[in-house]
């Protein structure tokens, strides 16, 4: 499945590419909407956070968790996803080493996380990908260059100094920036997925990710979505990364501008 904004470009990962008469270019036509599905959750909405142990983005790995904390922490302040808290559980992701992933995953899975959020790895979405598929399990970690779409901005973004400082008040040890925003903003839209399709099981929590992050009316922070989701059925959260674009088929996300759809880079 292609990466797209999936609410009102190519929802739900299903394309349908013709030929465009004279022109001889193609034409993409999207399906209608995304499927819903079935809820699966136990009312408690649990976050596993795959942080980066080894390899060259062991460096952002307390980044990324700080991010995933100031957003579970502003949502619990507000009330909690369905008046519940939400759960965060802090786990290694291994960039290179397959063995730490895999015990990573095998832990998360069996104290019942609903999404996981990953690191900005290849090796290691493509390696969670079919894990997470098979469990049930919505997944979502930033693009790299060695698998992004060409054109798209995988550099991560820096966060200024108020935002800084919101990442050292969730953890006073972060030295290096890069990956919170990231982190954080993914976090919220997982949330407001779940509430959008009001089940916190893994399955809801990717099919309210395509609607969150679509073409609905713009928001651009928690509260702000939720107020939109009292009257709307979609909404297209902005977090301070930019524009959302994912896919519920592989959990890549790239911020920025859509890319018209074109073949990946493999993962290396």
């Amino acid at each position: 499945m292609l990466v797209s904004r999936l609410a009102g470009i190519f929802l739900a990962g299903a394309v349908i590419v013709a030929l465009a008469g004279c022109s001889g270019e193609a034409m993409i036509t999207p399906t209608p909407s995304a499927t819903p599905v079935a809820p699966s959750g136990d009312g408690v909405l649990r976050i596993g956070d795959m942080t980066p142990v080894s390899g060259p983005l062991a460096a952002f790995a307390k980044a990324q968790a700080a991010g995933v904390e100031l957003a579970v922490n502003e949502v619990n302040a507000a009330g909690g996803y369905n008046k519940v808290p939400v759960e965060v559980l802090h786990r290694g992701a291994g960039d290179g080493d397959a063995a730490v992933t895999d015990a990573s995953f095998a832990d998360l899975l069996a104290r019942g996380v609903d999404v996981i959020i990953a690191p900005a790895s290849a090796s290691v979405l493509a390696q969670l990908a079919p894990l997470a598929q098979a469990a049930g399990i919505a997944l979502v970690a930033p693009a790299s260059a060695d698998n992004a779409p060409a054109g798209a901005v995988t550099t991560p973004v820096v966060p200024d100094d108020t935002f800084a400082v919101r990442l050292r008040v969730s953890d006073p040890g972060v030295g290096e920036l890069s990956y919170g925003i990231e982190a954080y903003d993914l976090t919220i839209a997982a949330i407001l997925g779940a509430t959008l399709a009001k089940d916190d099981g893994g399955a809801s929590v990717s099919y309210g990710l395509s609607l969150v992050t679509g073409s609905g009316i713009q928001c651009s922070s928690y509260g702000m979505c939720l107020d939109v989701l009292t009257t709307q059925t979609s909404i297209d959260y902005v977090g301070l990364a930019g524009q959302i674009n994912y896919s519920d088929a592989t959990g890549m996300v790239y911020f920025g501008k859509a890319i018209a759809p074109t073949s990946t880079p493999s993962a290396k």
